[in-house]
């Protein structure tokens, strides 16, 4: 069923059935109660088209249910811990439950929706929680600036979990956005989280399984150094051949010190129409590149420091490296991150531009994160990052140059 076939009433009888089998405790986990916006949405997504992207938020039934989810579907999904992971590669429907994550990522699959010239758009859905964040500010400011087919619907129901708009900001006045935000405002009719009724203990102990049976793991990808091949060339000039070979496989460089600059002299070759300048906003150049590899595009994301790389955490370690996984592979973005490292030299930075987080970011990733010792290397890594199925990054050392 789409938003047409849907009633308030039926949505809401919806709701009453998991929260009756979460008060019996079938629900061992947690699981976020839409309600009281029900004829708001249902007028909104009439609005929606079929192959539209829809991203919602830890709190996404309705969304779900609306743009055409089958309501057996989502309730085997909430039965099976995925209350706050809804993903639907057909329906082009997405989620996260990290405040803050999805406005990047839309603005990437509208990046590439325009580059492309499709009638698709993407429709964001957003708390007045989210609003609150720079994470938000950025997205929005790029879509207005850009004129990309990026809709943000602020849900606004006055309240961030339990804290209201003037607790957190010393006023409840609301913020005025550009025309790409919408906002309507609602009275929610359930609590933040769960039902506000005890489950029964007993049942929850037998019913809880193991993360990995809900969620489950696949084996990393791993980079084998088997078809390495000598080479004469320099480290730079190693790296900038790799960069036009994936230029000319197609990809989109992202980043700032793109265009001026070529990521320091490495994309001299690729095409301008293939290098994005971004602002200064690195958690939105990482939301570009996984946005814009939903639709089939090749992103490259520049790092010209390991301590910029901080910022965009959110997006890396909660977004890019776990989509495939809580979407059960229904979604697989494929990003390169090309990050550099100063590690010494003429050029001497300072305590903090000299950083290296390799170690750091590979314990809390699992995918593959390569350091080049040689052009040998070099070479050879990104061809196994152009090749890779998944994300890769690929860290170079200053003192190479």
């Amino acid at each position: 069923m789409r938003a047409k076939e849907w009633s308030e009433s039926g949505l809401v009888d919806f709701v009453n059935e998991v929260a009756d089998l979460h008060d019996k405790g079938f629900l061992p986990f947690a699981i976020h109660l839409p309600g009281g916006n029900e004829q708001q949405l249902i007028d909104i997504f009439g609005e929606i088209g079929e192959s539209d992207y829809v991203l919602s938020t830890h709190r996404n039934w309705y969304h779900a249910l609306l743009h055409g989810v089958p309501k057996d579907s989502l309730l085997e999904r909430i039965k099976s811990a995925r209350s706050m992971f809804v993903f639907d590669r057909k329906r082009n429907f997405l989620v996260s439950a990290i405040i803050g994550g999805t406005p990047g990522i839309a603005v990437g699959i509208g990046v590439a929706l325009k580059r492309k010239g499709s009638n698709q758009r993407v429709w964001c859905f957003v708390g007045d929680g989210i609003e609150d964040t720079g994470h938000f500010a950025e997205a929005v400011r790029y879509v207005d600036g850009f004129e990309l087919p990026v809709t943000f619907v602020i849900e606004d129901d006055g309240m961030a979990v339990e804290a209201s708009k003037e607790s957190r900001w010393g006023t409840g006045k609301d913020l005025i956005w550009p025309v790409c935000v919408r906002r309507y405002k609602y009275k929610k009719s359930r609590p933040h989280i769960r039902t506000g009724n005890f489950a029964d203990i007993e049942t929850m102990k037998k019913t809880k399984k193991e993360p990995e049976h809900y969620f489950p793991l696949s084996n990393p990808i791993e980079y084998s150094t088997k078809d390495e091949k000598e080479t004469k060339l320099s480290f730079k000039d190693a790296i900038t051949n790799s960069m036009t070979k994936i230029g000319e496989a197609g990809g989109i460089f992202i980043g700032y010190s793109i265009v001026p600059g070529d990521a320091m002299g490495t994309l001299v070759n690729v095409p301008l129409n293939q290098k994005i300048e971004t602002p200064v906003a690195e958690n939105l150049m990482v939301g570009l590149g996984i946005g814009m590899s939903l639709e089939g595009l090749i992103p490259v994301v520049y790092f010209e420091r390991h301590d910029f790389l901080l910022v965009a955490a959110d997006a890396i370690v909660n977004h890019l490296a776990k989509m495939k996984r809580i979407s059960h592979g229904e979604f697989k973005p494929k990003v390169i991150l090309k990050t550099v490292v100063d590690d010494g030299g003429l050029f001497y930075s300072g305590p903090t531009h000299s950083q290296d987080f390799t170690a750091a970011f590979r314990n809390m990733v699992d995918f593959p994160i390569l350091v080049p010792k040689n052009a040998s290397e070099a070479i050879s890594m990104y061809e196994f990052a152009l090749s890779c199925e998944g994300p890769v990054m690929i860290v170079e050392r200053k003192s190479l140059f």
